[in-house]
């Protein structure tokens, strides 16, 4: 399958697990409940195929890897625990592809094309048009652009692993499990307590399955592609964020609906340039 479709499947994975993971005063331990049983999937899928291919020489990147999936988790429950899922997901999601292109330069010198430079553009002025206003839809700006941050690090890893000869399900076994313990012991013990029952629900098992889905569908098209340009096609999963909020009740002011379009068009100029 072309890394385009395999992209644009995780992003629509992505979308559904974060909104299944949107538990109301519970969000923290939700979003590290499913990463949980993200791993565990992926250990299931690992005994299942047989994969092999773990050179020491891609270690450092799955050490990004995995403390950018630390930096994610976390930031993405304080985030949700702050704000709405429609602009915290989306403006977390489409933020990711400015930091993106300077951590590809840097650690594989990438050029982005005058398209991609383009593209980042529209995605910062979006971002600054969704800063909502009174009465709107919120999101917490520093941890929603941390997230963010940590989306484009832990791309980066996973790029630098799968470049280097880790098969793909290792890759993300070996960053959870960098991740998942850090993660734990960062939380805090009232969110620990909460995990149990939560990782007996149904729904979060659900997005356990489809966070797991989501990364390997991503490791497998950054096999055959750029980093930054598969978050491109992957952040077309802003559109599916926005419909699944908007299906749990949330609602958007003008300039934020505005701020969005801009934020989808700078998405769908990423697209154009993939497929070209």
């Amino acid at each position: 399958m072309p890394a385009f479709h395999l992209a644009l499947l995780s992003g629509i994975a992505h979308a559904a697990w974060n909104a299944l993971a949107k538990t109301p005063g519970k969000e923290r331990a939700a979003t590290l409940g499913a990463l949980i049983l993200s791993g565990v999937s992926a250990v299931g899928w690992w005994l299942f195929t047989g994969a092999t291919g773990f050179p020491l020489s891609a270690a450092p990147w799955i050490v990004l890897a995995g403390l950018g999936e630390t930096l994610y988790v976390y930031s993405l429950g304080m985030a949700y625990a702050r704000g709405d899922l429609a602009l915290t997901y989306t403006v977390s999601r489409a933020s990711a592809l400015v930091f993106i292109w300077p951590l590809s330069a840097l650690a594989f010198h990438t050029v982005p094309s005058l398209l991609a430079l383009g593209a980042t553009a529209l995605v910062a002025l979006g971002i600054l048009l969704t800063k909502p206003g009174s009465g709107a839809s919120t999101f917490h700006l520093g941890w929603t652009l941390s997230t963010g941050a940590a989306v484009a690090a832990y791309h980066t890893g996973y790029k630098g692993a799968v470049d280097g000869g880790t098969a793909r399900v290792l890759a993300f076994i070996g960053a959870v499990s960098i991740s998942i313990p850090l993660l734990v012991a960062l939380v805090g013990r009232d969110v620990r307590a909460q995990l149990p029952a939560l990782l007996m629900r149904p729904r979060l098992l659900l997005a356990g399955v489809l966070c797991a889905a989501s990364f390997l569908l991503m490791l497998e098209a950054l096999a055959t592609s750029e980093s930054g340009r598969i978050l491109g096609v992957r952040n077309a999963s802003v559109g599916f964020g926005l419909l699944f909020a908007l299906l749990q009740g949330e609602r958007l002011g003008r300039r934020q609906w505005l701020g969005l379009l801009v934020l989808f068009a700078g998405v769908a100029v990423f697209g154009f340039e993939q497929t070209r």
